[in-house]
């Protein structure tokens, strides 16, 4: 079965486009040659993500930057990250606060798979060969971090 989709069946949020706001690999001097398989299983990974707003509260600018760590006692690279900017708009007439709870919540998962190209890219033709993100659990991730975010602004209430 096919389902035609309807006009009520769109999404009130529209994509507009992706940006790759930074690409880095920067490998060890000297280092020649290649790395063993599977690579990826030892890295340590660190995700960041932040959303930002025009003026007019209708557009939201949602980055999503990864960073890559080689495994302990390894010299496979110095640096590896790369960043991705999604921008998001809604449509007039509609809540802003949809806006928001959609760049924290389901626009991070919509740009992983761009971040995962972007890194895959810069390593493919490396001697370490393409590093491939793993899946990651993105609800539990945007948890940690809306729970990190709830502690920090806790921790800076003024008059506390």
């Amino acid at each position: 079965m096919t389902p035609k989709i309807s006009s009520d069946q769109l999404s009130l949020l529209q994509f507009e486009r992706v940006l790759v706001r930074e690409a880095t690999f920067l490998d060890v001097e000297g280092k020649h040659e290649p790395a063993p398989p599977q690579v990826a299983k030892g890295l340590g990974i660190q995700l960041q993500v932040r959303a930002a707003y025009s003026k007019t509260g209708d557009q939201a600018f949602v980055t999503v930057r990864v960073n890559l760590e080689p495994p302990p006692n390894s010299d496979l690279f110095v640096k590896l990250s790369a960043a991705v900017e999604g921008v998001f708009s809604i449509r007039p007439g509609t809540e802003r606060q949809r806006l928001q709870e959609f760049s924290t919540l389901q626009a991070p998962v919509l740009l992983l798979p761009y971040v995962r190209q972007v890194i895959t890219s810069l390593t493919a033709q490396s001697r370490i060969g393409a590093v491939v993100l793993p899946p990651l659990n993105m609800a539990e991730v945007v948890k940690q971090m809306r729970e990190g975010a709830t502690e920090t602004q806790t921790a800076q209430r003024p008059g506390d």
